[in-house]
């Protein structure tokens, strides 16, 4: 994983994706097809992602919501769900918002959740590095954070965590329009993290602009991959 500059914590927590955007539909959709396979159900529930609260599998009875900074106001759960919600909390501080997350489950409670994985976004990226390299003699990493599968795993191996499964999905987004790109980049909240952005220079945001209007006038479009893992594992 990357590496975050913590003293901008708090302007990053506003970063995070929200209800209706086409990942949280399609996350909320893979939770949800876990959930209805499990063999018992589930009397307390909490989401840390508002897009789940009604889409939730019928299993889950008692569903309440908050954020992870909040958690430690409600008591222990049968299930905790997170539809991307852990994205950048577990970025900033991995071992202590997962612990935080398992003191919260019953014992046998069921922990589910979405993240975006490293295997995302390669062709877009692909394009900046290349883009950096001719305006400022080196690449910056603009998109994250991105997680490697085998490296979640192995952590919730160490939390003793059980019956981990993992399960991946790869899209592929048509984009047309570069300000488009942009605006779905700010509303999944997984750009301009990392702290190694350079500041505004005018020739990156013209050759840019030139760049991707070549691309969408040969190809018609440019291709986003986003790949989705959801995990789920018990306490």
């Amino acid at each position: 994983m990357s590496n975050f500059n913590l003293k901008k914590k708090n302007a990053r927590q506003s970063l995070s994706f929200v209800k209706d955007n086409i990942l949280s539909e399609i996350g909320c959709n893979l939770i949800n097809n876990k959930i209805q396979y499990i063999n018992k159900n589930l009397n307390t529930v909490l989401t840390l992602d508002e897009s789940l609260n009604d889409n939730i599998h019928k299993k889950a009875i008692n569903i309440q919501h908050c954020s992870l900074r909040d958690i430690n106001n409600y008591k222990q759960f049968d299930g905790i769900f997170s539809n991307f919600g852990l994205q950048i909390p577990l970025s900033l501080d991995f071992n202590f918002n997962l612990e935080l997350v398992i003191d919260h489950l019953n014992v046998n409670g069921l922990f589910c959740f979405n993240l975006i994985t490293s295997n995302s976004m390669k062709t877009i990226k692909n394009i900046f590095n290349e883009i950096d390299d001719h305006i400022y003699n080196g690449a910056f990493n603009r998109f994250g954070p991105f997680f490697d599968v085998p490296e979640i795993i192995e952590n919730l191996n160490k939390k003793k965590l059980k019956d981990i499964v993992v399960s991946t999905e790869l899209l592929e987004l048509k984009y047309k329009s570069l300000n488009k790109l942009r605006s779905d980049f700010k509303t999944f909240g997984i750009i301009n993290i990392n702290n190694d952005i350079p500041k505004f220079n005018k020739d990156f945001y013209v050759t840019t602009n030139s760049v991707f209007s070549k691309i969408i006038e040969k190809f018609n479009y440019i291709t986003v991959e986003f790949e989705i893992a959801t995990f789920t594992s018990w306490k």
